[in-house]
Protein backbone atom coordinates (compact mmCIF):
# COMPACT_ATOMS: atom_id res chain seq x y z
CA UNK A 1 0.00 0.00 0.00
CA UNK A 2 1.38 3.41 -1.01
CA UNK A 3 2.52 5.71 1.78
CA UNK A 4 -0.12 8.34 0.91
CA UNK A 5 -2.95 5.79 1.16
CA UNK A 6 -1.58 3.63 3.97
CA UNK A 7 -3.13 5.64 6.77
CA UNK A 8 -6.06 3.19 7.04
CA UNK A 9 -3.91 0.03 7.05
CA UNK A 10 -4.36 -0.67 10.78
CA UNK A 11 -7.61 1.24 11.20
CA UNK A 12 -10.19 -0.45 13.36
CA UNK A 13 -13.50 0.67 14.83
CA UNK A 14 -14.66 0.04 18.35
CA UNK A 15 -17.66 1.22 20.33
CA UNK A 16 -16.06 2.87 23.31
CA UNK A 17 -15.17 6.25 24.76
CA UNK A 18 -11.55 6.33 23.63
CA UNK A 19 -10.25 7.79 20.38
CA UNK A 20 -13.49 9.50 19.52
CA UNK A 21 -13.48 10.69 15.90
CA UNK A 22 -14.96 14.04 14.85
CA UNK A 23 -16.83 14.06 11.51
CA UNK A 24 -16.52 10.27 11.32
CA UNK A 25 -18.18 10.13 7.90
CA UNK A 26 -15.12 11.74 6.30
CA UNK A 27 -13.15 8.58 7.11
CA UNK A 28 -15.34 6.49 4.79
CA UNK A 29 -15.15 9.07 1.98
CA UNK A 30 -11.36 9.28 2.24
CA UNK A 31 -11.02 5.49 2.29
CA UNK A 32 -13.33 5.23 -0.73
CA UNK A 33 -11.15 7.64 -2.72
CA UNK A 34 -8.13 5.48 -1.92
CA UNK A 35 -9.76 2.09 -2.57
CA UNK A 36 -11.19 3.12 -5.95
CA UNK A 37 -7.80 4.34 -7.13
CA UNK A 38 -8.80 8.01 -7.32
CA UNK A 39 -6.11 9.24 -4.95
CA UNK A 40 -3.37 7.38 -6.80
CA UNK A 41 -4.72 8.60 -10.15
CA UNK A 42 -4.63 12.21 -8.99
CA UNK A 43 -1.08 11.68 -7.77
CA UNK A 44 0.07 10.44 -11.17
CA UNK A 45 -1.71 13.31 -12.92
CA UNK A 46 0.17 15.91 -10.85
CA UNK A 47 3.54 14.16 -10.73
CA UNK A 48 6.51 16.30 -11.82
CA UNK A 49 9.87 14.91 -12.79
CA UNK A 50 12.51 15.66 -10.17
CA UNK A 51 9.95 17.03 -7.69
CA UNK A 52 9.29 15.05 -4.50
CA UNK A 53 6.88 17.07 -2.33
CA UNK A 54 6.52 16.50 1.38
CA UNK A 55 2.78 16.08 0.86
CA UNK A 56 1.74 14.04 -2.17
CA UNK A 57 -0.29 16.32 -4.45
CA UNK A 58 -2.92 13.68 -5.19
CA UNK A 59 -3.39 13.17 -1.45
CA UNK A 60 -3.83 16.92 -1.03
CA UNK A 61 -6.55 17.10 -3.71
CA UNK A 62 -8.34 14.03 -2.39
CA UNK A 63 -8.32 15.48 1.14
CA UNK A 64 -9.72 18.74 -0.22
CA UNK A 65 -12.56 16.85 -1.90
CA UNK A 66 -13.24 15.01 1.37
CA UNK A 67 -13.35 18.34 3.20
CA UNK A 68 -15.88 19.73 0.71
CA UNK A 69 -18.01 16.58 0.98
CA UNK A 70 -17.90 17.03 4.77
CA UNK A 71 -19.33 20.53 4.45
CA UNK A 72 -16.16 22.61 4.14
CA UNK A 73 -16.65 26.02 2.55
CA UNK A 74 -13.15 27.54 2.68
CA UNK A 75 -9.71 26.02 2.16
CA UNK A 76 -8.79 26.47 5.81
CA UNK A 77 -11.49 23.91 6.68
CA UNK A 78 -8.89 21.29 5.77
CA UNK A 79 -7.94 21.66 9.43
CA UNK A 80 -10.82 19.29 10.26
CA UNK A 81 -8.64 16.48 8.92
CA UNK A 82 -5.30 17.96 9.94
CA UNK A 83 -6.35 18.27 13.59
CA UNK A 84 -6.88 14.50 13.77
CA UNK A 85 -3.38 13.37 12.94
CA UNK A 86 -3.70 10.13 14.91
CA UNK A 87 -6.35 9.02 12.44
CA UNK A 88 -5.47 10.66 9.13
CA UNK A 89 -1.74 11.01 9.49
CA UNK A 90 0.06 14.11 8.16
CA UNK A 91 -2.34 16.41 6.32
CA UNK A 92 -1.16 19.35 4.22
CA UNK A 93 -1.12 22.89 5.57
CA UNK A 94 -3.16 25.69 4.05
CA UNK A 95 -0.14 27.15 2.17
CA UNK A 96 0.61 23.71 0.69
CA UNK A 97 -2.98 23.44 -0.49
CA UNK A 98 -2.74 26.88 -2.08
CA UNK A 99 0.50 25.90 -3.89
CA UNK A 100 -1.11 22.67 -5.10
CA UNK A 101 -4.06 24.48 -6.62
CA UNK A 102 -1.88 27.24 -8.05
CA UNK A 103 0.23 24.66 -9.87
CA UNK A 104 -2.71 23.26 -11.83
CA UNK A 105 -2.83 24.56 -15.41
CA UNK A 106 -4.62 23.40 -18.56
CA UNK A 107 -2.37 20.34 -18.99
CA UNK A 108 -2.85 19.28 -15.39
CA UNK A 109 -6.62 19.76 -15.63
CA UNK A 110 -6.74 17.45 -18.65
CA UNK A 111 -4.72 14.83 -16.77
CA UNK A 112 -6.95 15.15 -13.72
CA UNK A 113 -10.05 14.73 -15.90
CA UNK A 114 -8.53 11.58 -17.41
CA UNK A 115 -7.79 10.24 -13.91
CA UNK A 116 -11.38 10.89 -12.82
CA UNK A 117 -12.73 9.17 -15.95
CA UNK A 118 -10.52 6.12 -15.35
CA UNK A 119 -11.69 5.84 -11.75
CA UNK A 120 -15.33 6.24 -12.79
CA UNK A 121 -14.93 3.48 -15.38
CA UNK A 122 -13.58 1.17 -12.67
CA UNK A 123 -16.38 2.05 -10.24
CA UNK A 124 -19.12 1.63 -12.87
CA UNK A 125 -17.70 -1.76 -13.83
CA UNK A 126 -17.94 -2.79 -10.18
CA UNK A 127 -21.53 -1.52 -9.98
CA UNK A 128 -22.51 -3.53 -13.05
CA UNK A 129 -20.71 -6.60 -11.70
CA UNK A 130 -22.71 -6.45 -8.47
CA UNK A 131 -26.10 -5.10 -9.61
CA UNK A 132 -26.19 -6.00 -13.30
CA UNK A 133 -26.59 -2.43 -14.54
CA UNK A 134 -26.11 1.24 -13.73
CA UNK A 135 -29.17 2.64 -11.88
CA UNK A 136 -31.90 3.75 -14.26
CA UNK A 137 -33.07 7.36 -14.36
CA UNK A 138 -36.62 7.56 -12.92
CA UNK A 139 -39.38 9.31 -14.87
CA UNK A 140 -42.92 9.52 -13.45
CA UNK A 141 -43.99 5.94 -12.70
CA UNK A 142 -41.26 4.27 -14.78
CA UNK A 143 -37.60 4.63 -15.65
CA UNK A 144 -35.46 5.16 -18.75
CA UNK A 145 -33.76 1.78 -18.62
CA UNK A 146 -30.19 1.77 -19.94
CA UNK A 147 -30.28 5.42 -21.06
CA UNK A 148 -27.64 7.58 -19.34
CA UNK A 149 -29.03 11.04 -18.57
CA UNK A 150 -26.74 14.08 -18.48
CA UNK A 151 -28.29 17.20 -16.96
CA UNK A 152 -26.80 20.59 -17.84
CA UNK A 153 -27.60 23.40 -15.43
CA UNK A 154 -26.14 26.76 -14.47
CA UNK A 155 -26.28 27.88 -10.86
CA UNK A 156 -25.47 31.00 -8.89
CA UNK A 157 -22.83 30.94 -6.15
CA UNK A 158 -22.99 34.06 -4.01
CA UNK A 159 -19.70 35.62 -2.91
CA UNK A 160 -19.76 37.75 0.24
CA UNK A 161 -16.49 39.48 -0.66
CA UNK A 162 -14.61 40.48 -3.79
CA UNK A 163 -13.51 36.99 -4.87
CA UNK A 164 -11.54 36.44 -8.04
CA UNK A 165 -13.84 36.52 -11.11
CA UNK A 166 -16.87 37.42 -8.99
CA UNK A 167 -19.28 39.82 -10.67
CA UNK A 168 -22.87 40.99 -10.62
CA UNK A 169 -25.43 38.34 -11.55
CA UNK A 170 -28.71 38.55 -13.44
CA UNK A 171 -30.55 38.30 -10.12
CA UNK A 172 -28.78 41.32 -8.68
CA UNK A 173 -26.48 39.33 -6.39
CA UNK A 174 -22.66 39.15 -6.48
CA UNK A 175 -20.63 36.03 -7.16
CA UNK A 176 -20.13 33.35 -9.80
CA UNK A 177 -22.35 31.66 -12.38
CA UNK A 178 -20.80 28.20 -12.96
CA UNK A 179 -22.19 25.76 -15.51
CA UNK A 180 -22.43 22.15 -14.34
CA UNK A 181 -23.19 18.70 -15.76
CA UNK A 182 -24.56 15.84 -13.67
CA UNK A 183 -25.31 12.17 -14.28
CA UNK A 184 -28.93 11.65 -13.25
CA UNK A 185 -28.48 7.88 -12.98
CA UNK A 186 -25.82 8.00 -10.28
CA UNK A 187 -26.03 11.58 -8.96
CA UNK A 188 -22.38 12.20 -9.89
CA UNK A 189 -20.99 15.55 -10.93
CA UNK A 190 -19.37 15.08 -14.33
CA UNK A 191 -18.06 18.54 -15.22
CA UNK A 192 -18.04 22.13 -13.98
CA UNK A 193 -16.99 25.34 -15.68
CA UNK A 194 -16.34 28.23 -13.32
CA UNK A 195 -17.69 31.44 -14.82
CA UNK A 196 -18.04 35.03 -13.76
CA UNK A 197 -21.30 36.11 -12.19
CA UNK A 198 -22.15 38.06 -15.34
CA UNK A 199 -21.83 35.01 -17.62
CA UNK A 200 -24.94 34.38 -19.70
CA UNK A 201 -27.35 31.48 -19.31
CA UNK A 202 -27.48 30.68 -23.03
CA UNK A 203 -23.78 30.75 -23.97
CA UNK A 204 -23.62 27.90 -26.47
CA UNK A 205 -19.81 27.65 -26.41
CA UNK A 206 -19.85 27.07 -22.65
CA UNK A 207 -22.63 24.48 -22.93
CA UNK A 208 -20.84 22.55 -25.67
CA UNK A 209 -17.58 22.65 -23.73
CA UNK A 210 -19.18 21.33 -20.53
CA UNK A 211 -21.24 18.74 -22.42
CA UNK A 212 -18.13 17.47 -24.22
CA UNK A 213 -16.29 17.17 -20.90
CA UNK A 214 -19.28 15.41 -19.33
CA UNK A 215 -19.55 12.85 -22.14
CA UNK A 216 -15.81 12.23 -21.78
CA UNK A 217 -16.44 11.26 -18.15
CA UNK A 218 -19.00 8.62 -19.12
CA UNK A 219 -17.34 5.22 -19.72
CA UNK A 220 -17.23 4.52 -23.47
CA UNK A 221 -19.49 1.47 -23.29
CA UNK A 222 -22.27 3.62 -21.79
CA UNK A 223 -22.15 6.45 -24.34
CA UNK A 224 -24.28 4.69 -26.94
CA UNK A 225 -27.59 5.77 -25.42
CA UNK A 226 -27.58 9.28 -23.96
CA UNK A 227 -30.23 11.84 -23.05
CA UNK A 228 -29.14 15.47 -22.59
CA UNK A 229 -31.39 17.81 -20.63
CA UNK A 230 -31.28 21.52 -19.83
CA UNK A 231 -33.76 24.26 -19.07
CA UNK A 232 -35.06 26.82 -21.53
CA UNK A 233 -32.35 29.34 -20.69
CA UNK A 234 -29.63 27.08 -22.08
CA UNK A 235 -31.59 25.50 -24.92
CA UNK A 236 -30.23 27.24 -28.01
CA UNK A 237 -30.49 26.22 -31.65
CA UNK A 238 -26.72 25.73 -31.87
CA UNK A 239 -26.67 23.43 -28.82
CA UNK A 240 -29.44 21.25 -30.24
CA UNK A 241 -27.70 21.20 -33.62
CA UNK A 242 -24.52 20.02 -31.87
CA UNK A 243 -26.41 17.26 -30.04
CA UNK A 244 -28.02 16.24 -33.33
CA UNK A 245 -24.59 15.76 -34.92
CA UNK A 246 -23.60 13.50 -32.00
CA UNK A 247 -26.60 11.35 -32.83
CA UNK A 248 -25.23 10.74 -36.33
CA UNK A 249 -22.45 8.43 -35.10
CA UNK A 250 -23.11 4.75 -35.98
CA UNK A 251 -24.58 2.78 -33.08
CA UNK A 252 -25.13 5.88 -30.94
CA UNK A 253 -28.40 7.48 -29.87
CA UNK A 254 -28.18 10.94 -28.32
CA UNK A 255 -31.53 12.57 -27.55
CA UNK A 256 -32.38 15.81 -25.77
CA UNK A 257 -35.19 17.09 -23.58
CA UNK A 258 -34.99 20.85 -23.14
CA UNK A 259 -37.09 23.81 -22.15
CA UNK A 260 -38.72 25.82 -24.95
CA UNK A 261 -39.82 29.43 -24.90
CA UNK A 262 -43.58 29.90 -24.59
CA UNK A 263 -43.66 32.64 -27.22
CA UNK A 264 -46.49 34.00 -29.34
CA UNK A 265 -46.30 31.19 -31.92
CA UNK A 266 -46.68 28.54 -29.20
CA UNK A 267 -49.49 30.47 -27.55
CA UNK A 268 -51.35 30.71 -30.83
CA UNK A 269 -50.85 26.98 -31.40
CA UNK A 270 -52.15 26.18 -27.91
CA UNK A 271 -55.27 28.17 -28.68
CA UNK A 272 -55.87 25.96 -31.75
CA UNK A 273 -55.62 22.64 -29.90
CA UNK A 274 -59.05 20.91 -29.77
CA UNK A 275 -59.95 20.21 -26.17
CA UNK A 276 -60.36 16.40 -26.67
CA UNK A 277 -56.70 16.11 -27.71
CA UNK A 278 -55.34 16.97 -24.27
CA UNK A 279 -54.07 13.86 -22.49
CA UNK A 280 -53.59 13.04 -18.81
CA UNK A 281 -50.47 13.94 -16.87
CA UNK A 282 -49.09 10.91 -15.00
CA UNK A 283 -48.26 11.14 -11.28
CA UNK A 284 -45.11 9.51 -9.84
CA UNK A 285 -47.25 6.64 -8.52
CA UNK A 286 -48.59 5.91 -12.01
CA UNK A 287 -52.05 7.37 -11.54
CA UNK A 288 -53.46 9.88 -14.01
CA UNK A 289 -54.26 13.42 -12.94
CA UNK A 290 -57.73 14.70 -13.66
CA UNK A 291 -57.87 16.53 -16.99
CA UNK A 292 -59.59 19.36 -15.16
CA UNK A 293 -56.35 19.91 -13.22
CA UNK A 294 -53.60 19.19 -15.75
CA UNK A 295 -52.99 18.03 -19.31
CA UNK A 296 -50.33 17.49 -21.96
CA UNK A 297 -50.37 17.70 -25.76
CA UNK A 298 -47.94 17.87 -28.68
CA UNK A 299 -47.74 21.10 -30.70
CA UNK A 300 -45.26 20.02 -33.38
CA UNK A 301 -47.79 19.54 -36.17
CA UNK A 302 -49.46 22.90 -35.60
CA UNK A 303 -46.09 24.67 -35.57
CA UNK A 304 -44.68 22.85 -38.61
CA UNK A 305 -47.78 23.51 -40.72
CA UNK A 306 -49.16 26.86 -39.62
CA UNK A 307 -51.51 28.98 -41.65
CA UNK A 308 -49.66 31.95 -43.05
CA UNK A 309 -50.66 35.05 -45.05
CA UNK A 310 -52.81 34.29 -48.07
CA UNK A 311 -53.56 30.79 -46.82
CA UNK A 312 -50.00 29.58 -47.39
CA UNK A 313 -48.59 26.96 -45.02
CA UNK A 314 -45.48 28.03 -43.13
CA UNK A 315 -43.05 26.13 -40.91
CA UNK A 316 -42.51 28.12 -37.72
CA UNK A 317 -39.76 25.70 -36.61
CA UNK A 318 -37.71 25.71 -39.83
CA UNK A 319 -34.57 26.96 -38.08
CA UNK A 320 -34.75 24.21 -35.45
CA UNK A 321 -33.75 20.54 -35.93
CA UNK A 322 -36.15 18.72 -38.25
CA UNK A 323 -36.82 15.88 -35.82
CA UNK A 324 -37.53 18.14 -32.82
CA UNK A 325 -40.90 17.70 -31.12
CA UNK A 326 -42.63 20.39 -29.06
CA UNK A 327 -44.75 19.19 -26.14
CA UNK A 328 -46.69 21.47 -23.80
CA UNK A 329 -48.10 20.80 -20.35
CA UNK A 330 -50.77 22.87 -18.64
CA UNK A 331 -52.14 22.86 -15.11
CA UNK A 332 -54.36 24.94 -12.90
CA UNK A 333 -52.24 27.43 -10.93
CA UNK A 334 -52.31 27.30 -7.15
CA UNK A 335 -54.42 29.91 -5.32
CA UNK A 336 -52.69 33.29 -5.16
CA UNK A 337 -50.29 32.61 -8.06
CA UNK A 338 -49.27 35.59 -10.18
CA UNK A 339 -50.63 34.97 -13.68
CA UNK A 340 -49.57 36.46 -16.98
CA UNK A 341 -52.12 37.99 -19.33
CA UNK A 342 -52.01 34.82 -21.43
CA UNK A 343 -52.69 32.66 -18.38
CA UNK A 344 -55.48 34.89 -17.15
CA UNK A 345 -57.31 34.46 -20.45
CA UNK A 346 -58.23 30.81 -19.87
CA UNK A 347 -57.02 30.15 -16.32
CA UNK A 348 -54.29 27.64 -17.30
CA UNK A 349 -50.58 27.82 -16.57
Amino acid sequence: MHESTGWARDLSVEVAGRGVVSHAGSVAVRALADRTGLTAGLSRALARRGFEPVHDRGRVLADTAVTIADGGRVLSDLAVLRDQGELFGPVASDPTLWRTLDGIGDLQRDKLAAARAKTRRHVWDRIVARHGAIPASPVADRDLGRTIVIRLDATLVVAHSDKERAAGTYKGSWGHHPLTAWCDNTGENLAVKLRTGSAGSNTVTDHIEVLTSAIGQIPASFRRDLLITCDGAGATKDLLAHITTLNAAPGRRVHYSVGFDLDSRCRNAIGNVPEPLWENVINPDGTARDLKDAGVVELTGLLRASAGPGGHTIDQLKTWPKDMRVIVRRERPHPGAQLSLFEEADGWR
